[in-house]
């Protein structure tokens, strides 16, 4: 099968995508005060409407898109989640400070930004030869952390010169209008290679794949992994910086400049040992995808575990910031991998539903981790409970990596599919 250079547009037209609903998404939430003045209401319902509620459309919009891109292609997709990421951003300052309204907008930009996460494996299956297929994958990883970065630094810059939290909501449909343009670009170019496969195939045999797949223990796996990692993520990203920020005794007391500058370190460790993830599986555990999800569930529960606190009673030091870049660096390549085994083990025609399913009910355990951990905040005034529970999920995951194994159903097709997609 010849796979066209135009697929690496294809891949810039993702990671804008990618970066856009970051940058939407995480714009609300270093204004957060601002935004609960603006809209009258307290800091718990503020933060609920424009975070929480998000997440959930996330994952709603994930599945959805998910199950419809094997149908359609990934291009038509990405078309419709352009308008509803521009719609959600741009429309902030028309509906004014009428909660409903912008409860409305958030969740449109929700379901806009999940079927871009969840179709990556089957874009990497539709466009990319199996051997580049772990690298579009973890490009998608490093993206999203470079998206959430960028949102992070972009909306106070914009709301400092605007003095109005819409009006830089609707500066954050730039990149979600070039997403939109470079969609529209797809359109115009050449089929994905699989589409043109699969218009001579029988409709049947991608559902009856479906069903086989759902038959082996690989598919709900991929799931709880998925879970898993956003869980942690999500608890390390949330809890960390106000345990480095906060004094004693609920936290360690080192300000939220020192905390703001560690975690940027963490990003960029986190979106490096995404982008490499791919080559890391060939090169170092030659396709043991078992191998690489196990040790990016480990070795950050090591670092919640133990927490050095000799390390810490010393301040940021040199020991500290190694921790921080080997455990974002593993992190990185979780939720990547999973995704690269999902397009590498799957056939082409079942990619979307099979990564939709997975990252689609996994997103949610993003949700559940920071519920548990502000749960656990709250009750103890102290983050030691919180971090444990993420620790656990951690050692949880590790004990789950040990079970993956390929889908003996369809290891046959792929190994063909890989050897052909090797020859020069």
């Amino acid at each position: 099968m010849v796979y066209p250079k135009f697929r690496w547009l294809v891949m810039s037209t993702m990671i804008m995508g990618v970066l856009a609903q970051g940058m939407i998404m995480i714009a609300p939430a270093p204004l957060i005060g601002e935004v609960a003045k603006y809209l009258g209401v307290d800091l718990g319902v503020t933060t609920f409407t424009v975070m929480a509620l998000w997440t959930v459309s996330v994952c709603i919009g994930g599945i959805v898109g998910g199950a419809v891109v094997d149908k359609v292609g990934v291009v038509k997709i990405y078309l419709v989640c352009a308008v509803l990421l521009i719609l959600s951003a741009a429309l902030t300052p028309a509906v004014g400070p009428a909660l409903n309204w912008i409860i409305v907008l958030r969740l449109v930009g929700g379901l806009g930004t999940g079927p871009i996460l969840t179709t990556i494996a089957r874009m990497a299956a539709e466009w990319f030869p199996q051997k580049e297929r772990g690298l579009i994958t973890g490009v998608q990883g490093m993206a999203v952390a470079l998206g959430v970065f960028a949102g992070f630094g972009a909306s106070p810059a914009v709301f400092s010169k605007l003095h109005s939290w819409p009006l830089t909501m609707a500066c954050m449909a730039v990149p979600a209008i070039i997403f939109l343009l470079l969609s529209a670009i797809l359109l115009l170019g050449p089929k994905a290679p699989e589409l043109l496969v699969e218009e001579h195939e029988d409709a049947r045999a991608a559902s009856e794949d479906f069903r086989t797949a759902l038959k082996e223990p690989a598919i709900y796996l991929c799931v709880v992994y998925i879970f898993l990692f956003n869980w942690l993520l999500q608890g390390v990203n949330d809890l960390t910086p106000g345990y480095f920020a906060i004094r004693p005794p609920v936290g360690i007391g080192w300000g939220p400049m020192v905390a703001g500058k560690l975690m940027m370190i963490f990003q960029f460790a986190f979106m490096l040992g995404a982008l490499v993830s791919g080559w890391i599986n060939d090169k170092i555990y030659r396709g043991s995808y078992k191998l690489q999800v196990m040790l990016a569930f480990i070795i950050p529960g090591a670092y919640c575990f133990i927490r050095l606190p000799s390390v810490l009673d010393a301040g940021p030091n040199s020991i500290l910031l190694g921790i921080i870049i080997v455990t974002a660096f593993s992190m990185g390549q979780g939720i990547a991998t999973v995704m690269a085994f999902i397009s590498k083990n799957y056939p082409e025609h079942i990619t979307g539903k099979v990564g939709g399913m997975a990252m689609g009910l996994g997103l949610i355990g993003g949700t559940v981790g920071v519920g548990c951990g502000s749960v656990a905040l709250t009750k103890t005034c102290n983050y030691h409970v919180s971090i444990l529970i993420v620790t656990v999920i951690a050692f949880i995951g590790f004990i789950c990596a040990m079970a993956l194994r390929r889908p003996k159903a369809f290891s046959q097709l792929m190994q063909a599919q890989e050897s052909r997609s090797s020859l020069p």
